[in-house]
């Protein structure tokens, strides 16, 4: 009978763990990717500000906000850097401002995981709106 040494348990059960460790990481950046993007298509923009690491600077015009309305939001692409600890996202927006034209716009977002919050946070600023 095959006897696995006590290291060999330990290395097997280490690599299983941070695999479990980083498939819950790729959970929750979907998680987060998805919830933005369902605030963002009902145009719950002040909502969306909790997806920011920090507050976007300029803020956006509230004012202007209040006559947009998002009527597409899709992801085009996404890349990851860092060893998957940042993520780049391109998506197309398309909405609706003060009438019935639609305009598209094209956002590119930079996310970062952050380990003390143990979630990621949107470190590019908010969409350009016009």
């Amino acid at each position: 009978m095959m006897r696995i040494s006590h290291t060999a348990r330990w290395l097997a059960l280490s690599l299983t763990l941070s695999a479990c460790s980083h498939d819950y990481q790729l959970m929750r950046l979907e998680e987060q990717l998805n919830s933005y993007g369902g605030v963002m298509r009902w145009s719950l923009f002040k909502r969306a500000l909790d997806y920011y690491a920090r507050p976007p600077s300029p803020p956006p015009d509230w004012q202007a906000l209040r006559d947009v309305k998002v009527t597409y939001y899709q992801p085009l692409f996404r890349d990851a850097l860092n060893e998957g600890k940042i993520i780049l996202q391109t998506v197309e927006i398309r909405y609706l401002s003060k009438g019935v034209v639609e305009h598209t716009l094209t956002d590119e977002q930079r996310w970062e995981y952050d380990e003390n919050k143990s979630r990621w946070l949107l470190v590019t600023g908010f969409p350009k709106f016009k």
